[in-house]
């Protein structure tokens, strides 16, 4: 990708990364969650780190750097 650093590519790989995790993780947590409100905040949390991860790669033109 032009115009991007190896250290700002490392670091919007890491990035990437950890909105995947958090994705995952906060999915996770809200799929064994028995209280409807916290699972509404859990499955909350995870769509905000989904819309995140989305922004990151639409800055990036939808151009895979993983």
């Amino acid at each position: 990708m032009a115009g991007l650093t190896q250290a700002e590519l490392m670091s919007l790989r890491e990035n990437l990364s950890n909105e995947m995790l958090m994705m995952q993780k906060f999915g996770a947590y809200a799929a064994q969650c028995s209280d409807p409100q916290l699972k509404q905040v859990l499955s909350s949390v995870q769509q905000a780190h989904q819309r995140h991860y989305n922004t990151l790669i639409r800055h990036l033109g939808g151009q895979n750097i993983m």
